[in-house]
């Protein structure tokens, strides 16, 4: 098996040694150990067929907002949220929060954005944190102030912003540190950001949030609870598919040579035809297979069933059946950021 990948990525295979990392909780609210997750996530404002509620969960990652009535009966929430929300523990006289922002592992700093309205995150910083099994990012937002630059190598005793409420459709009452855990997509992120010719500029390079693929923290801050380093490949296997897609072989995608450990071949394919891409509702590869059969272009193969439209675990991905999924022009532009040369 280690050959076999090295055969297909070349050298990207052959990585320095890295020690493997614990993650902590980034601002003092241990609330999520606590077995108190009102106490830990930020509520939303939430007005559904006339009552109001302030429901804590839509704080937390995943599918978690805009809840809608399907033909199917119950209600369901079809806004995804690519992170999670933490509660402020301390505030001034005004109401002004105080938490210090720590990272949740060591690493180096790759970006900073000091400037609120150049992002929905407001301001926000991106970490690279170097693990066994290929780099991830955490990314901190809507902070109040930016205390690092790019470039500072930091701990988890570093302080490096103070919660807040900087960014589109914050209040000061709903201060709150958005945290992401993510992989980076794609190194060529800004050719593919110049084929949307877009009215606005990219001001983030690679790590603008359209090329991070935000996974959940929570299962990350539990595993490391006790001091046990992040096994990540474990964390992984432990998602669930949503859908896979087939792309044409062109060679091997920028994301498999960063993250190897994606790479799962059971039938021993020495020359891939295609290859299937696995993914989380959000969007996460979770798994890359070598396939036979030939394909001109990306189709959807497999969708898990709902009684619902399948738009609405798939952030508008896939539409259809399961029985008859197929990528709508939104994951048509997603595949192309994910396997762009």
């Amino acid at each position: 098996m280690i050959g076999l990948i090295r055969l297909l990525l070349g050298t990207a295979c052959i990585l320095p040694a890295i020690s493997q990392t614990v993650f902590r909780l980034p601002t003092e609210n241990d609330a999520l150990f606590r077995n108190d997750p009102e106490g830990f996530f930020m509520y939303v404002d939430r007005n559904f067929e006339g009552v109001k509620s302030k429901p804590w969960q839509g704080g937390a990652y995943g599918f978690t907002r805009t809840i809608v009535r399907t033909p199917a009966g119950g209600p369901v929430a079809t806004h995804f949220h690519e992170g999670i929300d933490i509660k402020p523990v301390k505030r001034d006289a005004q109401g002004e929060p105080l938490d210090i922002v720590r990272p949740v592992a060591a690493g180096t700093v790759v970006h900073t954005s000091d400037r609120p309205q150049d992002s929905n995150y407001g301001r926000y910083i991106v970490i690279e944190h170097p693990l066994p099994e290929g780099s991830i990012y955490s990314l901190y937002a809507h902070l109040a102030d930016v205390t690092c630059k790019k470039g500072d190598a930091v701990g988890t005793g570093n302080a490096i912003g103070i919660l807040g409420h900087s960014g589109v459709g914050l209040n000061r009452e709903r201060s709150h540190l958005h945290l992401e855990l993510a992989l980076l997509l794609n190194r060529n992120f800004q050719t593919y950001y110049d084929s949307l010719k877009l009215a606005t500029p990219n001001k983030h390079g690679i790590y603008n949030g359209m090329n991070l693929a935000g996974f959940d923290p929570v299962p990350a801050l539990e595993a490391c609870r006790n001091g046990q380093p992040l096994d990540l490949k474990k964390l992984f296997a432990s998602m669930e598919e949503q859908y896979r897609v087939r792309i044409p072989w062109t060679g091997t995608p920028d994301i498999l040579k960063r993250y190897p450990f994606l790479w799962n071949n059971p039938k021993d394919i020495r020359t891939p035809s295609s290859l299937d891409i696995s993914f989380t509702g959000g969007g996460v590869p979770i798994r890359i297979e070598p396939r036979t059969e030939t394909v001109d272009k990306p189709l959807v193969v497999q969708a898990l069933a709902h009684p619902f439209s399948q738009l609405y675990r798939t952030v508008n991905r896939v539409q259809g059946s399961s029985k008859e999924p197929a990528l709508t022009a939104s994951g048509q532009r997603y595949i192309r950021l994910l396997t762009q040369q």
